[in-house]
């Protein structure tokens, strides 16, 4: 029988031989088999490994008759049947590659969909089929031919081509690799040439990717006629996939070629625009407008150039008056300026120079599309200057224009651009009442979010506008307070009036709307698939806001906001999710953080957490809020306090594997907190410490007898003695389940200040304090063995019944008293004055 070791070694090599599977290697997968079951043959994992690769192996055996009979006899139910084999990443046999090969690669039959299927599956299963196509491309001239046969025989086909020169293993040298990549991206910008070209995203594509592994190996290549075909496929009249595709490959073309390729751009962009001609400005405006995002500085500045502004304007109002000839003229130039928008310059030479035009399209465009883009324009640009209420005017026409063009918007594109303008006019308190208050506007929204399932811009654009609608004015410290009003005092800037409708009971009453729209469920749904830091972080955004309000903090739970948090602050974490190390993810995670907590304070933890959704889940986010971030100069305590409350509320659960995951995790930055000179900090800090007390492992800090047990009882000591009534409370009950245990009552006697503090206690004007402090001195006097008859002698050294009797004189609790004739009888029967009346003096 083998042993541990062995069995774990064989182990290890099924896990790699299935990883290898996964990653189409199955040569090396059958090797790791062989091994692993001459280690462990009669390990069932090993022997399942071994059983599936035969399997695969008798499959692949198959696909070399199943290809000939296809593409010799021309038998389709053979040919899909080797389609659905090779998909399925069946290994075809080594010594079957090569005639496979020449089947598919050297036979131009007519193009067929089992064909393309078959070639594109063939070679991404098969690193020996990567290479036998390698091996094809090499010569520049049959590189041509074989690059216009992929072509002809469809997409899967010529997207095969992509894998075998990202290949390294397929080729006999670098040299060699890089040479076939040259030749693929000369024929590629060769075909984008073709004015009667079809799917040029192909081609686009693949340039693309070229481009973004590696663009040194493009050197030489990527001159003013490459840079100007690239361009070209930002127009707007192609493909979206082609457009993106260039998107990509222009920012790399401009990281690479820095200056030159700014130079390129600009005079692009400006030859464009002098031919005059519809067709070269709608080329040149959908470049400028693609790439202002990528480099803004060199846009902005080709786009302030005195005159280009200013004559654009005339061609645009010249193509609007009668029936609009070229409706792609208005959209290219609508999205130029729209982009434009970014640079504050930009926006005020548009509101100067384009308003006009721009509100006659919005306002008496029979093209919707257009109206939209025109109104999303508007809204990003200050409104013309023409009196003291152009703002407010500016404002309410264009939020009334942008609803009604969301309401009756008949295509995604018309959707999309007044929804974003939406989500600019919604920073004003006015139009966030009138959004509120428009229920059929609010479902309209909450309905497009539920049917998209990826991240599009209308899904980034209704966030924003919910975003908005909920949103609180950000609070100030009185020091925050005093610095803007001495930044205004410098600027001689008087202090702007507060909008009413902005204050919290407004956005309280908007937050409660949104929550009855039910929003939250959608977003639960929603964050399943939008997985970008974006969306995540607005999606955290609205949780915080309605969170809020503690009356929000049920219904929230109710629709599955806990669950919804847990899961953002987990996707942003994990290394295979979004950028967890950015700052945008950062404060997403540190929102949806004090979100939870907000929640966590106001429910029963009983009620929310389940086998499926432990509570133990919901520590490490919380704890992250103790903990201070050290890229900020100021740190706001409000998420510490309420992260303290949350915390505290789920250690009072019976759940003890809670409370240990609690004292892991929390516990020290916890301690760090107890010193806090804010009050409610402390005191929140000193709340979750006693919870804590009533786990042994929690007792074992004060009672370890390690010195740094002895600090924590010293501070835990000098809070029963604060100023703060609560305080004093929370570290009473702490101390009295404390004592419960001899080990920790005996620490306490062993403090000089131990047993005056715990009368003290008893003394306190508060009954809660009082009734806590008695509790204790009882412990301590009743604990077993030498450690009683020490707390005995030390309560009577300290006057103790004296000061329990005159505590209790003016107590009206009845369970106070209780407890305190239970202390004064145990005091009076161990120290032998059984005789004496218990409330003598």
């Amino acid at each position: 029988m083998a042993d541990s070791s062995t069995i774990q070694r064989a182990e290890e090599l099924v896990a790699q031989a299935r990883a290898c599977i996964e990653q189409r290697q199955l040569q090396k997968a059958t090797q790791l088999a062989k091994e692993a079951a001459s280690l462990a043959p009669t390990n069932k994992n090993v022997q399942a490994l071994v059983q599936s690769l035969s399997q695969a192996e008798s499959d692949g055996s198959q696909v070399l008759s199943l290809v000939r009979s296809y593409v010799e006899y021309g038998d389709q139910k053979d040919g899909q049947e080797a389609v659905n084999l090779l998909k399925q990443h069946v290994a075809v046999p080594t010594d079957h590659i090569d005639d496979v090969a020449h089947l598919l690669f050297d036979h131009d039959g007519k193009p067929t969909q089992i064909r393309d299927e078959l070639t594109g599956a063939f070679v991404i299963n098969s690193a020996a089929a990567r290479k036998q196509l390698a091996n094809r491309i090499q010569v520049g001239t049959e590189a041509t031919r074989y690059f216009r046969l992929l072509w002809r025989r469809g997409e899967h086909s010529f997207n095969s081509i992509l894998p075998v020169l990202l290949d390294a293993e397929a080729w006999p040298s670098t040299e060699v690799q890089t040479q076939a990549k040259r030749d693929a991206f000369l024929l590629a910008l060769g075909k984008l040439l073709d004015p009667a070209l079809e799917h040029g995203e192909w081609s686009m594509t693949l340039i693309a990717r070229l481009l973004t592994s590696n663009a040194h190996d493009m050197a030489g290549l990527i001159d003013r006629d490459a840079f100007e075909i690239v361009l070209a496929q930002l127009d707007i009249r192609l493909d979206t996939k082609i457009r993106a595709q260039a998107t990509l490959a222009v920012a790399k073309l401009l990281e690479e070629t820095r200056e030159e390729g700014e130079a390129i751009f600009t005079d692009y962009i400006t030859n464009g625009v002098a031919k005059g001609h519809n067709d070269e400005l709608i080329v040149a405006f959908s470049a400028a407008a693609s790439v202002f995002p990528l480099v803004p500085q060199t846009v902005a500045k080709l786009f302030l150039t005195p005159g280009f502004l200013e004559g654009l304007v005339p061609v645009l109002e010249r193509n609007s008056m009668g029936q609009r000839k070229s409706h792609r003229l208005e959209q290219a130039a609508m999205e130029l300026l729209s982009a434009a928008c970014v640079d504050k310059a930009c926006r005020e030479s548009i509101s100067k120079v384009a308003y006009d035009w721009l509100d006659d399209v919005a306002h008496t465009s029979t093209e919707s599309a257009a109206a939209s883009m025109a109104a999303l324009v508007l809204a990003k640009i200050p409104p013309k200057p023409e009196s003291e209420e152009s703002s407010i005017t500016h404002a309410d026409d264009l939020s009334s224009l942008l609803v009604n063009l969301t309401m009756n918007a008949s295509s995604p594109a018309e959707q999309q651009s007044s929804i974003e303008g939406l989500a600019y006019t919604s920073l004003q308190p006015k139009v966030k009442m009138e959004i509120v208050s428009n229920s059929a506007l609010l479902n309209k929204l909450i309905e497009r979010l539920k049917s998209t399932t990826t991240a599009d811009p209308c899904t980034f654009g209704i966030l924003t506008i919910f975003s908005n609608l909920v949103s609180y004015r950000p609070a100030q410290s009185e020091e925050q307070q005093k610095m803007s009003q001495l930044k205004n005092y410098a600027e001689a800037k008087k202090p702007e009036d507060k909008d009413p409708l902005d204050d919290d009971k407004h956005v309280t009453a908007r937050c409660r709307t949104v929550l009855d729209a039910d929003l939250v469920p959608v977003l639960v749904a929603a964050a399943r698939s939008h997985y970008t830091v974006t969306i995540l972080g607005i999606a955290a955004k609205i949780l915080h806001a309605l969170a809020r309000e503690q009356k929000h903090r049920g219904k929230l739970a109710q629709q599955g906001a806990v669950k919804l948090l847990l899961q953002t602050i987990d996707r942003l974490q994990t290394p295979t999710g979004p950028t967890s190390s950015s700052d945008s993810a950062q404060a997403a995670i540190h929102l949806a953080a004090h979100a939870l907590a907000r929640i966590l304070i106001s429910v029963d933890p009983n009620h929310v957490f389940s086998r499926a959704m432990p509570a133990i889940s919901a520590l490490r986010p919380l704890t992250l809020l103790l903990t201070p971030d050290t890229n900020s100069e100021t740190r706001d305590l409000l998420p510490v306090f309420e992260s303290l409350l949350a915390l505290t509320n789920l250690a009072s659960l019976e759940d003890e594997t809670v409370k240990d995951a609690l004292l892991r995790q929390a516990w020290d930055p916890t301690q760090d907190l107890l010193l806090s000179s804010n009050k409610l900090v402390q005191r929140a800090s000193v709340e979750l410490v006693c919870n804590l007390m009533a786990s042994p492992a929690g007792v074992a800090k004060y009672a370890d007898g390690s010195a740094a047990a002895k600090q924590r009882l010293h501070v835990l000591l000098a809070l029963a003695d604060a100023e703060d009534d609560a305080t004093r409370c929370a570290a009473g009950g702490a101390l009295a389940m404390l004592t419960e245990w001899d080990a920790a009552a005996n620490a306490v006697l062993k403090h000089e200040r131990g047993i005056p503090i715990l009368l003290d206690l008893c003394a306190d004007q508060s009954d809660d304090v009082k009734h806590r402090g008695l509790v204790c001195v009882l412990n301590v006097i009743s604990a077993p063995g030498d450690v009683g008859v020490k707390g005995l002698d030390k309560v009577v050294q300290c006057d103790g019944l004296e000061e329990i009797k005159d505590s209790l004189r003016e107590c009206r609790d009845a369970n106070v008293m209780a407890v305190g004739v239970e202390v004064l009888k145990a005091i009076m029967a161990k120290d032998g004055n059984k005789g004496k009346a218990i409330t003598q003096g």
